[in-house]
């Protein structure tokens, strides 16, 4: 049918509707003229609003207008006719046996209505036929065979299924809410296996599943099936699948609408087939028996949660030995997931649903096994107490233990004292809070870690954590392991407290002195046990993480250049064991980075050609790692930060000729080569992500990554790519900051966002904007420091943003601004020199 009929059709049916019972016949004839199909088809859609009808949901329009055969054959070809087992808007099912010699076999024989065999539904018999003969799975009936009657209709025999349909067989059964949904989500699989075969059902509902007796689901009726790869306009589907052989109770609003449908109608549909079965009742209600009321109901009313729906109880069989025939279960557990489950399968955007009914049965799953489902957003609150009720025990008992653990310690130690039998159970209490010093520290952290908005959780961990070290750490001399263990505590700690350009809550200050415990812990341990290689492969990290945040607060430059060679001759001694360890490797890489970092050259201006020369030094080796194993993240963060670091180097090169004036042409080849390293970093960078979607570190690459690409191209010239990459970094950074605004390295993110538009547009001579965006970052900085005085970096910054405004304004014409911040500019220089050193990213 084209779709100029199809809208006549439904415009004069529309018009129908409107008018009483008596006066439509005559009203269809004048408007249908002599067009006998058009009239035929309009019939068959004004029976659906036959008032006789039970359930204006339930009903189709070709049940309605065919009836029921009460004839009943011998014979169809080969099979025996046993008895008539029901009727589908195009042909009767009965229960047949074929006997041969050597077999009998029952089937279910399906065999098209006399009065139906035009060419759309015999079409559409044959395909179904087609559907049947392409799925092979456990949980869908067989197709067996097929052919003509003796009066030319055609049949299709199927497995014969013994069973109930499925919402009478949870009834009857008294299945608890785990067992129903198990229950479904084997159907899910059966449609899941279907549209992997590129094939959707379009009419999923509680009477096309049959349960059989040992459990078993089967998915009957394809009958308005379609194969995906099939070319039809939305309008081709004709009535027969917009109001004609459709269920209205579970189509999906698209479907109602006529359109085209896909994947997500069945998902649609699988969701109201679950509310049903978890309620007792349909989404959506109405006294209406008019189509537009129908429409009306599906198409605007949102469904209402599943957990108020039936006082939440569960619907059962009827109960003769209580006499109670509205006998129900109390079910309490449909709030929370499940609702947000359903409901997100309800939604009447087939593009806010799920994406397949994979997707929709792991969630139930999930949520089975009492894990984060994906209808809910993931927020710290919701994984935390599903961490929670899973290890409900532990973390009871957990937290008995870490509230007695101050009075615990200080017991220990006593007891230590009074006599060998004290001391075997002092040092059996010390091993105990030993062991939950390393769980708070390590597992609990870890946990927690890639939560968005956990910094507040990681605060009250590192407050409490740190007086539990410290006390462990004074009986630590004489006992190698527990020196490396209260090490790796103290980084991790100044992780959580400092840690650059990571998610931390601003204390520098506190972070370089939980560095420096590791580091006096570790020299302690490489002292008294030299042949004790972890303790030196801990001691260069721990080198690394205190050097890297010097550098921001400004301290003695020449002591953490002095850190870094020890690092690089601990590490000389520890690669001897084992020079083919890729760890290692990268760990050297790491330190070659870093003593580029650290070497700021000779004389007033930092010489950013020495910090190169180190840069360019990790080149190689870093390729090396990656081309042998380029899917190994950390190989390929490695790569991703040699590139950027090499790409920095030329960047501020090219600034300080740009600055200078006596070369442009050289300063242009210094941001050429800027650019191309920032773009091979951007592009591992996206490989990161690609890795290990959603974890933190990969976040702060990727913001890094922009900001550096972004400055590149501005200065190169491209400055349209170059503002869309910088209005996309301050959009990340803001909503990072939205979701944990307790984390210091997500107001410094949103500083450095803003430094970048004020970068592009001044390039751009947009001076007015630029200076609304240095404006910003230059208020963003003082916060910050005004929060964590140790954090010199930021200080640092804080004259550039005046010194930087001071030229904008002048370049704008507003000179007493201009002469305020060249002011401000001269205050800091006075007080803190002109030289405050800062690490790169």
């Amino acid at each position: 049918m084209d779709s100029v009929k199809w809208r006549k059709i439904k415009e004069i049916f529309q018009a129908a509707t409107d008018l009483p019972a008596g006066k439509r016949p005559a009203f269809v004839s004048e408007q249908c003229g002599g067009d006998a199909e058009l009239r035929f088809e309009i019939e068959k859609m004004l029976a659906f609003t036959d008032d006789t009808a039970d359930d204006p949901f339930e009903k189709n329009a070709f049940q309605i207008i065919t009836g029921g055969d009460s004839s009943l054959p011998d014979r169809i070809g080969d099979y025996k006719i046993i008895r008539k087992v029901g009727h589908g808007g195009m042909g009767t099912v009965y229960e047949a046996v074929r006997e041969k010699e050597n077999f009998t076999q029952q089937v279910a024989l399906k065999v098209i209505r006399r009065g139906m065999d035009t060419d759309v539904i015999l079409s559409r018999f044959r395909h179904e036929q087609q559907i049947l003969s392409s799925l092979q799975h456990p949980f869908i009936a067989r197709f067996l065979d097929g052919g003509m009657t003796a009066d030319d209709l055609p049949f299709y025999a199927m497995e014969f299924v013994e069973g109930e349909f499925i919402d009478d067989y949870c009834r009857r059964k008294n299945l608890d809410v785990e067992q129903r949904l198990e229950l479904f989500r084997k159907v899910c699989e059966a449609v899941q296996y279907a549209h992997q075969q590129l094939v959707i059902h379009r009419d999923l509902k509680p009477r096309n599943i049959l349960v059989t007796k040992d459990g078993t689901p089967k998915l009957l009726d394809f009958g308005i099936g379609k194969i995906l790869s099939e070319n039809e306009a939305p309008e081709e589907a004709g009535t027969a699948t917009a109001w004609g052989m459709m269920t209205p109770a579970y189509a999906a609003p698209e479907q109602i609408r006529g359109e085209r449908i896909g994947t997500t109608g069945d998902i649609y549909s699988l969701g109201v087939i679950l509310f049903e079965l978890l309620t007792g009742e349909k989404p959506y209600k109405t006294d209406s028996k008019s189509q537009l009321e129908i429409q009306k109901a599906i198409l605007e009313t949102d469904p209402p949660k599943p957990s108020s729906v039936g006082n939440r109880e569960l619907p059962i069989a009827d109960s003769e030995e209580t006499g109670n025939r509205k006998s129900r279960v109390k079910n309490p557990k449909l709030k929370g997931d499940l609702d947000n489950i359903i409901l997100k399968a309800l939604r009447k955007d087939p593009g806010r649903r799920y994406v397949s009914v994979q997707q929709f049965s792991e969630d139930l799953r999930r949520h089975l096994m009492g894990l984060p489902v994906s209808a809910r957003p993931l927020t710290w609150k919701y994984r935390a107490s599903k961490f929670i009720r899973r290890n409900r025990v532990s973390v009871v008992a957990a937290l008995l233990v870490f509230l007695s653990l101050l009075a615990g310690i200080t017991v220990a130690v006593w007891q230590a004292y009074e006599a060998r039998r004290a001391e075997r159970v002092a040092q059996k209490r010390f091993d105990e809070v030993r062991q939950l010093a390393n769980n708070v520290v390590h597992k609990y952290y870890d946990e927690i870690a890639d939560l968005p908005g956990s910094t507040r959780a990681r605060q009250i961990l590192v407050s409490d954590a740190l007086k539990y070290l410290d006390n462990l750490a004074v009986n630590a001399d004489d006992n190698p392991e527990l020196l490396k263990e209260l090490s790796n505590a103290y980084l991790k700690m100044g992780d959580v407290q400092g840690k650059m350009y990571r998610a931390n809550i601003g204390d520098t200050g506190g972070a370089i002195e939980s560095y420096r415990k590791a580091v006096s812990l570790m020299e302690k341990a490489v002292e008294k046990y030299p042949d004790d290689t972890e303790a030196k492969e801990i001691l260069v990290r721990a080198y690394d993480n205190l050097v890297f945040l010097m550098m921001r607060a400004g301290e003695n430059i020449s002591e953490a250049k002095r850190m870094v060679g020890k690092a690089i001759g601990l590490h000389e001694e520890i690669i001897q064991k084992a020079p083919n360890s890729d760890r290692l490797k990268i760990q050297l890489i790491d330190l070659l980075i870093r003593l580029g970092d650290a070497d700021v050259g000779s004389g007033e201006t930092q010489d950013f050609t020495v910090r190169l020369d180190h840069h360019l030094k990790a080149v190689l080796p870093a390729e090396d790692l990656y081309r042998a194993d380029p899917e190994d993240f950390e190989k390929v963060t490695t790569l991703a930060r040699v590139y950027q670091r090499i790409g920095s180097d030329y960047f501020w090169i090219g600034e300080q000729l740009e600055e200078e004036g006596n070369e442009p042409e050289k300063a242009a080849e210094m941001f050429a080569k800027a650019l191309e390293s920032y773009a091979k970093s951007f592009e591992m960078v996206e490989k990161m992500g690609a890795l290990e979607p959603g974890k933190n570190v990969v976040r702060q690459y990727q913001a890094a990554a922009l900001v550096n690409l972004a400055g590149a191209l501005a200065a190169n010239g491209r400055f349209e790519e170059a503002l869309r990459m910088a209005e996309k970094n301050l959009k990340i950074a803001e909503d990072n900051l939205a979701a944990d605004k307790v984390n210091k390295e997500a107001n410094f993110a949103v500083s450095v966002a803003f430094e970048l538009l004020a970068e592009v547009y001044f390039r751009k001579k947009d001076y007015r904007k630029s200076v609304e965006c240095r404006s910003k970052t230059l208020n963003v900085d003082r916060e910050i420091y005004l929060n964590d005085k140790r954090n010199l970096e930021v200080l640092g910054r804080i004259p550039i943003h005046h010194r930087k405004l001071a030229r904008l304004y002048d370049l704008i014409g507003d000179g007493p601004r201009a002469g305020f911040h060249r002011s401000e500019s001269e205050k800091f220089d006075k007080i803190f020199g002109k030289n405050m050193n800062s690490a790169d990213r």
